[in-house]
C-alpha cells in the first residue's frame, strides 16, 4: 500500500509502513532534492524519531536509503520535530523526522524538511514523482536481487548494513543541545521571576528531558515526578497519544490531581513528537484559587504568546493562523493593527501564508504562526535585547509556553485573570474516530454547491444543514459558509461550527466557537454524537466538488 500525504506529512499504520514502503518514499524524497538542487552525493541529512516503537525500524529504513542515494545518514536520535528541524536549517541540510505526532502507536509518519524548513504543499507533486520513479526501480530488481523479502521487509542479510548507521536507540545527538541553547542563550538563566513552579507531565513526550531542562535553565522551578497517579504513570516507557487539540478527561483529571496535591497552579505538557504543547491552569477566582483545572487551546495560547512576546518590546506585524482558529484572534489582530491571514489546515498552509507576507514586505516585518494545536511558528529573525532568537518556520511547543508563562507570572493576574481580558470567544474541538474516508467525502459534497450563482441550490444547501443542526440543540439559522478547509458554518446567533475530515486518519473533526466555554463543548459533543449521523444517513453521492465561500 502505498503512503500518502495528510496535513503534514506521510502517516500510516504501522502494518503498511513497510521497510520497501518507508525506503521508497525516503528514496524519492532525496530524489527531488537533488532535482531542485538542495542535495548532491556526499551530503548529510538530519535524522530523527520519536519513541514510539515502530519509529527506529522506520528510521533504518530512511537512513538506508539516505546511504543508497549517496548521502550520509546524521542520526540525531530521539528528538523533538522542531529541535530536528532548527538543527537541519542551521547546519544547510535536510531533515527527515520519523513520527506519528499525537496519533495512537499503531500509526506513525515520515515528515520531510528542505534546507529552509517544512516541505510546502506546492513540493508535494514532484517528492510524489519521484517516488514512483523510485519505486519503479524498485520494482525492477529480480528478487534475487532484491534487498527487500516477499513482506517488503529488509532481507536479514542486508539488516546489519543498515543497521549500522544508526545510534542506539535512545542515543540523542548535537540537535538537543542546540535547541537548548536556542532558548537559554536569548532569554538567560533569569528570565522567570523566583518562585515560578510548573508541573510537567512527562508522559512519552520526546522532549520530556529537554523542555524540562530549558525551563529549569531559565530559572523555573520544574516539578515532574517519576510516578503514578491513578495507575496512570507520570513518565512512561509505553507510547501515549497525547492530542493536544482535543485534550481527554482522563489526561485533565490527571492534571487536576496534581495540581491540587502539590498547590501548583499551572502545568504543561507536549504531544508525542513535541511540537505541540498544552498548557493546564487552575482556575482563580478574585485571585484565590479554585478545585477546578482547564486547559488553555491551541489558539488562545499563541494569542497569548504574541501579547508575551510584545511585553517584550517585540513588534507583531503580521499572523497567519488556519480558518478553525477562534475568532477572538480577529479582533485583537484588528485593534492592534496586526495584518492578519487565515489558511487551511495544516503547518504547509501557514508556513506558505508567512512567506507571501514577508516576501510582500520590505525591511524589519516580524511574521507569527500558529495552529489550533498550539504549534507555533517564527517566521523572521526576532531581537530580544541584545540577542536574536533565530527564525523556526515549523511548530513548536517550548516558545509559546516560556512567553505565556512569563506573561502570567509578570502580570500578577494568574491564567484566569488574563484569558478574561481577551474577547470572550471559546474554542472546542473533538473527533469522530474510525469515520470512513469516503463517508467523509460524501458529507463534504452533499453540503458544497455545485455553482455559488445559483440561488436555488444554495439554499438547499441551507436547508440540509438546518435539517442536520437542529434549533432544538440550540443552533440558529445559517448565516454564512466558509468553504476553505472544510465545512465552516456560521450561525446567526455568533455561533460557529466546522466540520472537517482529518487530513491524515480516519477520522472526521468538529471544531466549535462560542461565548462560552460550556456551549462550545456541547455543540462539538453535539456535532458527534447527532449531527454527523444525521449527515451520514442523508450525505449523499457527490464527491470531489470545488471549494469556494458564499453566503446566504
Amino acid at each position: 500500500m502505498e503512503l500518502k500525504f495528510g496535513t503534514s506529512g506521510l502517516r500510516d499504520t504501522v502494518e503498511n509502513m513497510t521497510d520497501m514502503e518507508c525506503y521508497v518514499n525516503a528514496r524519492g524524497f532525496i530524489a527531488y532534492l537533488k532535482e531542485t538542487g538542495e542535495f548532491k552525493e556526499g551530503d548529510c541529512i538530519a535524522i530523527g524519531g520519536d519513541r514510539r516503537p515502530s519509529t527506529y525500524k522506520i528510521k533504518r529504513a530512511v537512513a538506508g536509503a539516505t546511504c543508497d542515494m549517496g548521502g550520509i545518514a546524521d542520526d540525531q536520535g530521539q528528538v523533538p520535530s522542531p529541535a530536528l528541524a532548527y538543527y537541519a536549517m542551521r547546519n544547510n541540510m535536510a531533515s527527515i523526522m520519523v513520527t506519528g505526532s499525537h496519533i495512537p502507536a499503531d500509526r506513525n509518519g515520515i515528515k520531510f524538511t528542505k534546507r529552509t524548513g517544512e516541505i510546502l504543499k506546492s513540493d508535494e507533486p514532484g517528492i510524489l514523482e519521484n517516488v514512483r520513479k523510485e519505486r519503479i526501480k524498485v520494482h525492477f530488481n529480480l528478487e534475487e536481487d532484491s534487498i527487500f523479502d516477499k513482506k517488503g521487509n529488509f532481507k536479514t542479510t542486508v539488516e546489519p548494513k543498515f543497521n549500522e548507521l544508526l545510534r542506539d536507540k535512545c542515543y540523542t545527538g548535537k540537535a538537543r543541545e542546540l535547541y537548548i541553547d536556542r532558548y537559554r542563550s536569548v532569554f538567560g538563566n533569569n528570565f522567570f521571576p523566583e518562585g515560578t513552579k510548573i508541573f510537567l507531565y512527562q508522559h512519552s513526550a520526546v522532549a520530556r528531558d529537554i523542555v524540562k531542562e530549558i525551563f529549569e535553565s531559565l530559572g523555573a522551578q520544574v516539578f515532574a515526578p517519576d510516578i503514578e497517579i491513578d495507575n496512570v504513570p507520570l513518565r512512561s516507557d509505553e507510547f501515549v497519544p497525547v492530542d493536544t487539540e482535543s485534550v481527554s478527561d482522563k489526561t485533565l483529571s490527571l492534571f487536576k490531581k496534581v495540581l491540587l496535591d502539590n498547590d501548583l497552579d499551572i502545568g504543561i505538557t507536549l504531544d508525542g513528537d513535541s511540537d505541540r504543547p498544552l498548557l493546564v491552569y487552575r482556575e482563580c477566582e478574585e485571585g484565590k484559587p479554585k478545585n477546578s483545572v482547564k486547559y488553555i487551546t491551541g489558539d488562545i495560547l499563541g494569542l497569548l504568546a504574541i501579547l508575551g512576546l510584545e511585553k517584550l518590546n517585540i513588534k507583531v506585524d503580521a499572523v497567519c493562523v488556519p480558518v478553525s482558529a477562534n475568532d477572538a484572534i480577529i479582533k485583537v489582530c484588528k485593534e492592534k493593527g496586526i495584518e492578519l491571514t487565515q489558511t487551511r489546515i495544516g503547518s504547509p498552509f501557514v508556513i506558505a501564508a508567512m512567506n507571501d507576507s514577508i516576501a510582500s514586505h520590505s525591511g524589519e516585518w516580524n511574521v507569527f504562526a500558529w495552529e489550533s494545536n498550539g504549534g507555533f511558528l517564527t517566521g523572521t529573525d526576532l531581537k530580544i535585547g541584545d540577542k536574536t532568537l533565530r527564525a523556526l518556520p515549523t511548530r513548536d511547543a517550548v516558545l509559546p509556553l516560556i512567553s505565556v508563562i512569563h506573561l502570567v507570572v509578570k502580570s500578577g493576574m494568574g491564567v484566569s485573570g488574563l484569558i478574561k481580558t481577551l474577547p470572550k470567544r471559546f474554542t472546542h474541538a473533538d473527533r469522530k474516530k474510525e469515520f470512513p474516508v469516503e463517508m467523509s467525502k460524501r458529507i463534504i459534497s452533499y453540503l458544497t454547491p455545485k455553482d455559488l450563482n445559483d440561488a436555488e441550490e444554495l439554499e438547499e444547501i441551507k436547508k440540509r444543514i438546518e435539517e442536520a443542526f437542529l434549533s432544538e440543540d440550540g443552533f440558529g439559522k445559517v448565516k454564512s459558509i466558509d468553504y476553505t478547509d472544510g465545512i465552516k458554518i456560521f450561525f446567526d446567533n455568533g455561533e460557529i461550527s466546522h466540520l472537517r475530515p482529518s487530513g491524515n486518519a480516519p477520522e472526521f473533526r468538529n471544531y466549535a466557537i462560542a461565548d462560552s466555554q460550556g456551549r462550545a463543548r456541547e455543540m462539538v459533543r453535539i456535532g458527534i454524537e447527532k449531527v454527523m449521523p444525521r449527515l451520514a444517513e442523508t450525505g449523499g453521492q457527490k464527491v470531489g466538488i470545488k471549494r469556494a465561500v458564499w453566503k446566504i
